[in-house]
């Protein structure tokens, strides 16, 4: 899959692990690093979970512009992630669970679920965590999430 005939491309560098600091190539970003005080870090810096937190939900929410764009639907959508570490006992280390929070401002409940599974089965970040992370896609009123 991976090769010359991508779209776009990111990348970024951690240096230092968990204590460290992480940026994108480009020098658009960077940040300081750390484990959450949960796992016995400073929480002085992001983790991968506010990184994969705020990567998914800005995918799930620029594909969802697109499909509401394609189907003539109009609104301002938010989505909140919320990444959750467990513990995995099948081999004593650490596994993902995901919520993902969307809301469409003006939008009835039902319409905004149909156009969050549309979404769901075609975003990329959906699909490369399929059937590897227990994800939730819930509906949230709007007013909640900002």
């Amino acid at each position: 899959m991976a090769g010359s005939d991508f779209i776009f491309q990111a990348a970024a560098t951690n240096v230092g692990g968990p204590e460290g600091s992480s940026y994108l190539a480009d020098g658009s970003f960077s940040t300081k690093v750390s484990h959450p005080t949960e796992l016995g870090g400073t929480g002085e810096g992001f983790t991968p979970g506010h990184f994969l937190a705020l990567g998914y939900s800005t995918s799930f929410n620029f594909v969802l512009v697109r499909i509401m764009k394609k189907e003539g639907v109009t609104g301002e959508p938010i989505t909140t992630t919320t990444v959750e570490l467990h513990p995995d006992p099948s081999d004593n280390s650490f596994k993902l669970a995901l919520r993902l929070e969307v809301a469409i401002k003006g939008m009835e409940k039902e319409a905004v679920q149909a156009l969050a599974d549309k979404t769901h089965a075609v975003c990329p970040f959906s699909k490369a965590m399929k059937n590897n992370v227990d994800i939730t896609v819930a509906v949230a009123v709007y007013e909640s999430l900002a």
